[in-house]
C-alpha cells in the first residue's frame, strides 16, 4: 500500500496539457457511469461461462452445503459445443469484386492479400472463439487495428478478441457507430505499465476495488498478488469536423488517472475499429443475449429432475429395518452383516421389517428426458444434426426433414456471423489502403497453393490517392461460405462425379486434372500436379495425332491432285496422238 500511495502523489506531477486533462477526466467520468449500465451484461456473460463450466450459480438455493449441491448435467454445454463445431465448420472466405475496370487484374491479388492477413492473425482458430462468444455470451466483438510490430516491424492488421466482459458501450446508442465513445479494458500488474510506458508509467497508481468487477474475471479478482493492478482504459472517441461533415476516430490510453499516449484522427475511415455481432438482439443495445442464458432456464430444470433421481436411488441403496424394542433383538448385531446367527425374544414381521425407499415414478425420468429433447430441438441441435441414431426415426424423408430443421437455424447463425466478417473485412481493406507503403513486397502462398511475390502497395492494389486523401476501397465484400462438414462434402463430391459420369458417357471431354481440382478429397495436392502434367502430355499427342492428321490429309490431297494431273495429262497425250493419227491418213 506503500507503493500505492507513493504512486498516487505523482499523479499531480504528469504535466498534462488542458485537452488531454479535460479528456482524461470525461473519460473516467463516463467510465463510472457507463459500467453501471453495463453491469448486467457483463454478469449474464460471467454467469454463461459458469454455466458452460458446470458450475452454475442459480442452480441451488445459496448456502446449500457442496455435498448436497445439484448434479449439473451436460446437456447443454454438449448442446452448446455442436453449435460451435457448425460454425466451424461453415468458414467464411471473403472474395472481393472491383469496382474500376482497370482494377480487375488485380483481384488475385487483393484476395490473397487479405487471405494472408486472416492467415497471420490465425483467424481460424479466433472464429472458434468467436462463434462460442457469439453462442454463449450472446455478443462476439473483434477488433481491428493496425499493430506497427507485427510482420517484422513493418506492420500490419491485427484482429483481437475481446471478450464482452472487457468492453463498455455506450448506452444510449443501439449501434457502436454512433457512439459517443466506447472503452476496451485490461488489467495488468504496475510493473507491467512502467516496462510498457517507461515515460508516463511511473504516473499509474493501483486501482481501488471500486473498479475490480470492470473487465476482470471473477478468478482474477480472488487470485492472490504479489503485486497491484491498475485498469488499462483505450478510451475510444469521436470529434466532428463541420467543415468536412465527417468524424475522426480518437484514442487515449489511460490507466490509474494517468495519461499513457493520446492518438489523433488514427484511422481514415472514421469508424471505430470494433466490430460486434449479437446473437439474440436487444433492442436499444449493441449487444445481444446467448443461447446459453436462454435455455438454463430449462436446463435447471433438468439438472432438478436427474437430481430427484439421484437422491432416489442413493436412498434405495441405503437399507434401513425397523426392531421393535420389545423383541429384545440387539441392533447392533442387525446391524453387522457378518453375523451368521442372531438371537431374540420375538422374530416376524411385526418385530423386525425392512425400511425401503420408495421408487419415483416413471414421470420424473420421462420429464427428464423430454426437456432434454425439447432443448435440443430448440437450439437446432436435435438428434440427427448432432449425429445420433437413436429416436425410432428410420425414413429417409423424415430424417432429412429434422436434419433441416436444425439447419435453418445454424444458416441463420452463420449468416449473421458471415455480415460480421464481411464488416471485418471491410476494415481490412481500408488498413491496407491507409498503411501499405510503397514498395511493399509481400511473399504468400495463393489459393492455389503457390508461394509467390506480390506487389502489395496501396497505390497498385487501390489505385492512386488524389491528394493525399485515402479513398474508400474500391472493392465490394462477398462472403461464401467453406463447408467442412463430411455430409455436406460427401454430397458435393457425389454431385461432380455424377457431372463427370454424364459428360464421360456424351462424349463430352472432362479432364482427370479438372475433375480432382473440383473434388475435396484428402492428398488431392500430390495427386493434382502428376494429373495436369499427363493432360498436358496428353493435350500434346492429341495435338500432335490433330497435326498428324491434317498433315496425312493435306498429302492425300495434293496426291489425289498429282492423280488428277497425271489422268489429265494422259487424257491430252492420247487425245494428241488420235489428233496426229488422223491427219496422217489421207496422205496414204
Amino acid at each position: 500500500m506503500k507503493e500505492a500511495r507513493a504512486l498516487e502523489t505523482l499523479i499531480g506531477e504528469q504535466r498534462l496539457s488542458e485537452e488531454d486533462a479535460r479528456i482524461r477526466d470525461e473519460a473516467y467520468a463516463r467510465l463510472l457511469i457507463w459500467k453501471t449500465g453495463c453491469q448486467e451484461i457483463h454478469d449474464r456473460a460471467r454467469v454463461a461461462r459458469k454455466i458452460l463450466l458446470l458450475d452454475d450459480p442459480y442452480q441451488d438455493p445459496p448456502g446449500v452445503p457442496a455435498e448436497q449441491r445439484t448434479m449439473q448435467l451436460q446437456t447443454l454445454k454438449s448442446t452448446f459445443n455442436n453449435c460451435v463445431a457448425d460454425q466451424v465448420d461453415n468458414r467464411p472466405e471473403a472474395l472481393m469484386t472491383p469496382e474500376t475496370p482497370d482494377l480487375q487484374g488485380m483481384v488475385d491479388d487483393i484476395n490473397d492479400i487479405v487471405r494472408y492477413i486472416y492467415e497471420a492473425n490465425n483467424y481460424w482458430y479466433l472464429h472458434r472463439f468467436r462463434a462460442e462468444d457469439f453462442i454463449g455470451t450472446g455478443t462476439s466483438i473483434i477488433q481491428i487495428m493496425w499493430d506497427e510490430n507485427m510482420a517484422h516491424g513493418r506492420g500490419d492488421v491485427a484482429l483481437i478478441r475481446v471478450p464482452v466482459e472487457q468492453f463498455l458501450w455506450d448506452p444510449s446508442e443501439a449501434d457502436i457507430q454512433n457512439a459517443r465513445a466506447l472503452f476496451k479494458v485490461s488489467w495488468h500488474p504496475l510493473s507491467w505499465f512502467r516496462a510498457q510506458y517507461p515515460e508516463n508509467g511511473v504516473y499509474v497508481a493501483a486501482e481501488d476495488n471500486d473498479s475490480r468487477a470492470v473487465g476482470q474475471e471473477e478468478n482474477q479478482e480472488t487470485m492472490l498478488s504479489d503485486e497491484h493492478k491498475a485498469m488499462l482504459l483505450e478510451y475510444w472517441y469521436r470529434t466532428y469536423d463541420a467543415s468536412k461533415r465527417r468524424y475522426t476516430i480518437n484514442c487515449m490510453y489511460l490507466a490509474g488517472g494517468a495519461v499513457l499516449e493520446h492518438h489523433k484522427n488514427v484511422y481514415a475511415h472514421g469508424m471505430y475499429p470494433f466490430v460486434v455481432d449479437a446473437f439474440t438482439e436487444i433492442r436499444g443495445l449493441p449487444v445481444g443475449e446467448g443461447l446459453v442464458m436462454e435455455l438454463a432456464p430449462m436446463m435447471r430444470y433438468i439438472n432438478r429432475y436427474a437430481h430427484y433421481m439421484d437422491v432416489n436411488i442413493r436412498q434405495s441403496s441405503h437399507i434401513r429395518m425397523l426392531v421393535r424394542n420389545g423383541s429384545n433383538i440387539d441392533k447392533r448385531d442387525v446391524a453387522d452383516w457378518t453375523k451368521d446367527v442372531i438371537t431374540g425374544d420375538s422374530i416376524g414381521e411385526e418385530s423386525v421389517r425392512f425400511l425401503q425407499s420408495a421408487p419415483l415414478t416413471s414421470l420424473a425420468m420421462q420429464q427428464m428426458y423430454q426437456l432434454q429433447t425439447d432443448l435440443k430441438q430448440d437450439s437446432g441441435q436435435n438428434q440427427f444434426t448432432r449425429g445420433e441414431t437413436a429416436g425410432g426415426v428410420t425414413a429417409a424423408s423424415a430424417i432429412s426433414s429434422l436434419q433441416e430443421a436444425g439447419g435453418k437455424q445454424t444458416r441463420m447463425r452463420t449468416q449473421a456471423l458471415n455480415q460480421g466478417f464481411q464488416r471485418i473485412t471491410e476494415q481490412i481493406l481500408w488498413l491496407v489502403s491507409e498503411y501499405y507503403g510503397e514498395n511493399r513486397v509481400q511473399m504468400i502462398t495463393g489459393k492455389d497453393g503457390e508461394f509467390r511475390e506480390v506487389d502489395a502497395s496501396a497505390s497498385r492494389l487501390m489505385g492512386r490517392r488524389k491528394g493525399g486523401v485515402v479513398p474508400p476501397p474500391p472493392y465490394t465484400v462477398r462472403i461464401q461460405v467453406q463447408r467442412l462438414n463430411p455430409q455436406a462434402i460427401q454430397s458435393q463430391n457425389e454431385l461432380i462425379m455424377n457431372a463427370y459420369t454424364m459428360a464421360a458417357q456424351a462424349g463430352q471431354p472432362f479432364p482427370l486434372s479438372v475433375l480432382f481440382g473440383l473434388l475435396t478429397v484428402d492428398g488431392k495436392d500430390r495427386i493434382l500436379p502428376v494429373l495436369t502434367q499427363l493432360d498436358a502430355q496428353m493435350q500434346q499427342m492429341q495435338q500432335i495425332a490433330a497435326e498428324n492428321e491434317q498433315l496425312q490429309a493435306t498429302v492425300q490431297q495434293q496426291q489425289e491432285s498429282i492423280d488428277g494431273m497425271k489422268k489429265l495429262i494422259s487424257q491430252q497425250s492420247a487425245a494428241a496422238q488420235m489428233t496426229s493419227t488422223a491427219g496422217a491418213a489421207p496422205a496414204m
